[in-house]
């Protein structure tokens, strides 16, 4: 009896050591799975800073921000007849000379210029821009006039815009090396810099007027507006009455500010104008098609580019230049 219990007894001990041996071996196999470092994969998109737009301390931009606040929805706009508008994708590729060509688009012929149409706004010594605080809408007086003075003497023509504009439409070449200046939104540096320079230089520049601020502090005024209307180197256009961003507001507003911005330039000036520029460069189809139905032949946005179409004939696009001299954007 005594056998039978001690034998009993060292099988089971022995049972024991081994189911020990078997979770032993099976946890130092499994280990090295559970524990093992997975490897962090890099970052695929790259981390972007956003870099913050400059102040510019107008309160027109002001007003801006509360018409785009307040923008009626899409369904309360009143509908325009339809007029067909060409896609960005469909415009005529030419070379970069200022010499016409006509191109296929669709089914239809266009007809191209490639002449830049060069964007100013104020025009003063950049110490008094920096003290009102619009250094960054500004080009020095000196490098403007260096920069009229170089495209002089390098036997550049000026042209005046709606010289451009009929030229397109009715498919007529320009000279060679041929540029339009344009000074926007009637800031009294226009008269006190920008006039002085076409004079000396005969140069001709196109102002763009909004009407309903002239005689506001900062801005021309109608005499200054008279005087440099005589002159065989100044050409006037509608900017709108409030210089409100035409993509932005409904067909209403859209008619007032562009029949009485003509308006007043007929009643005040005597000048019949065709031509609208779109304050902000804002646009969109509906401020196309409702000032095409009031009459206006052409348009000028701040578009980028030289391609100057017909099929973009309501949105002609312009070349931003800062203060730097004018060789540098290859003239």
């Amino acid at each position: 009896m005594n056998r039978k219990i001690l034998f009993l007894f060292f099988l089971f001990f022995f049972l024991a050591g081994s189911t020990n041996n078997v979770s032993a071996q099976t946890t130092s196999i499994s280990s090295p799975v559970v524990n093992q470092s997975f490897p962090v994969l890099p970052t695929l998109l790259p981390t972007i800073t956003l870099q913050p737009s400059p102040a510019v301390s107008f309160t027109i931009l002001e007003q801006l921000n509360q018409l785009a606040n307040s923008t009626a929805s899409t369904s309360s706009i009143a509908t325009v007849a339809a007029t067909p508008t060409i896609s960005e994708s469909s415009y005529a590729t030419i070379s970069a000379t200022p010499t016409p060509d006509i191109v296929a688009s669709g089914s239809a012929q266009d007809y191209c210029l490639n002449v830049p149409i060069i964007l100013y706004h104020h025009v003063e010594p950049m110490a008094i821009a920096t003290q009102l605080g619009h250094a960054s809408l500004t080009e020095d007086s000196q490098m403007f006039e260096e920069h009229i003075s170089y495209l002089s003497s390098h036997h550049y023509h000026f042209l005046s815009l709606e010289n451009l504009v009929h030229a397109i439409l009715n498919h007529k070449t320009v000279p060679a090396k041929s540029v339009v200046i344009t000074v926007d939104d009637g800031y009294i540096d226009a008269y006190t810099y920008a006039f002085l320079y076409a004079k000396k230089y005969h140069a001709i520049i196109n102002f763009m007027i909004p009407t309903g601020l002239v005689g506001q502090p900062d801005y021309l005024t109608w005499d200054h507006l008279k005087e440099m209307a005589t002159s065989p180197y100044v050409r006037l256009y509608n900017h709108t009455t409030t210089h409100a961003p035409l993509g932005l507001i409904d067909q209403d507003q859209i008619i007032k500010e562009v029949t009485t911005a003509n308006q007043a330039l007929k009643t005040s000036l005597g000048i019949k104008n065709d031509i609208v520029v779109y304050p902000y460069g804002s646009y969109n189809d509906l401020a196309i098609q409702t000032i095409q139905q009031l009459g206006m032949i052409a348009a000028v946005s701040t578009d980028p580019g030289t391609n100057d179409c017909i099929s973009n004939i309501m949105k002609l696009p312009r070349v931003r230049v800062g203060d730097e001299p004018i060789q540098d954007y290859g003239y």
